[in-house]
């Protein structure tokens, strides 16, 4: 063809037909033409980059241990161990979801690893001790005021009680006890409460409820060789049961390591230069695991575990948000990852 000379292309150079919308018109005629020079996708976690994913795990797996629960086939406090580790590692799995679509690199990445993980321990740790703690150290029954019961060796230190008695009579009966033996005396209450639940339409029925146990954190001094129920007053129908385990995590300690770990994560996506969802799902996750450890015992786990999600979310994601106001002022984002976002955010938005 005359003076024309041939155009060469390189050999990774590839046609691609574009797509079309509604109306026939290419949606990204840009794409047509792809020069691929080794860079394709190559991110293993490529199916779990949806925002949706870790969440809808974790409701699937929930409802999966709820029938095997229904059918009898678990217990009340395998259950409910099974809810505080599933719901505090799907929300840490969201955390790092930027680092996973490889949006998040350099430091956003190692912040939100390691708050991720931080949220995960704080978040289960005093959860499963609240659940699930094992074996006591020590289980002392009391029928009276004024009685002791003898400690055993090894004893001493901080300790988390776990006191239960069963309710009796009829109305709304209350238990209040004063344990001493400790460095401070443990005191406390066990009552029966009543909701209303709706019954057909426009019934209701009234629900009772008995908190027949609590846990309460005490210390036991070096040399103590006895604890003792000082006073004793309510309506029971057994004696007052006080089971020993040694304490792992303080509240005190969890909702310090709450707020650093809030913080790391709030620090990592601000570095990232837009919202992930990331420091939200942190606060949801501490938020549980402190509404777990104030309020749910092994005898009646499940129900309030699941609760937990709700409150956690109420108490957790308003702090997320103002801790993450609070380093935008002072930490600036990184350049090279604003305004950048992952792959499966800019499918889902076309």
């Amino acid at each position: 063809m005359g003076g024309v000379d041939p155009v060469q292309f390189p050999a990774s150079f590839r046609l691609r037909a574009p797509t079309h919308g509604a109306r026939g018109a290419p949606t990204h005629p840009e794409e047509s033409l792809d020069m691929d020079n080794g860079t394709g996708s190559t991110n293993p976690f490529e199916g779990l980059l949806r925002p949706w994913f870790f969440p809808a795990l974790g409701v699937t797996v929930a409802v999966a241990v709820g029938v095997f629960y229904v059918a009898g086939m678990l217990s009340e406090s395998a259950v409910g161990a099974l809810v505080v580790v599933i719901a505090p590692l799907a929300l840490a799995l969201t955390v790092v979801r930027p680092v996973l679509d490889r949006s998040a690199g350099g430091t956003a990445a190692a912040l939100l690893l390691a708050g991720a993980l931080l949220t995960l321990l704080v978040a289960v740790v005093p959860s499963i001790e609240a659940v699930r703690p094992g074996e006591p150290l020590f289980v002392g029954e009391f029928d009276r005021a004024d009685q002791s019961v003898a400690l055993p060796e090894g004893t001493a230190g901080r300790v988390l009680l776990l006191v239960s008695t069963p309710l009796g009579g009829a109305g709304e009966p209350q238990v209040n006890f004063r344990l001493g033996g400790f460095s401070e005396p443990v005191q406390g209450k066990l009552e029966r409460t009543f909701s209303y639940a709706r019954v057909g339409r426009g019934g209701r029925a009234r629900v009772a409820h008995d908190h027949d146990a609590d846990w309460f954190e005490a210390r036991i001094p070096e040399g103590a060789r006895e604890i003792r129920l000082e006073r004793i007053q309510g309506q029971s129908a057994a004696g007052l049961r006080v089971a020993i385990y040694r304490e792992w995590l303080s509240h005190a300690a969890a909702w310090l390591l709450s707020l650093v770990a809030l913080a790391i994560v709030a620090a990592g996506e601000v570095r990232i230069g837009r919202d992930s969802g990331s420091v939200i799902a942190a606060g949801v996750a501490l938020g549980f695991g402190v509404v777990v450890s104030y309020n749910v015992t092994p005898s009646q786990a499940v129900m309030p575990s699941l609760w937990a999600v709700v409150l956690g979310a109420i108490v957790g994601a308003p702090a997320a948000v103002l801790v993450r106001l609070v380093l935008r002022r002072f930490l600036p984002p990184s350049p090279a990852k604003k305004g950048r976002r992952p792959k499966g955010e800019e499918e889902d938005r076309e």
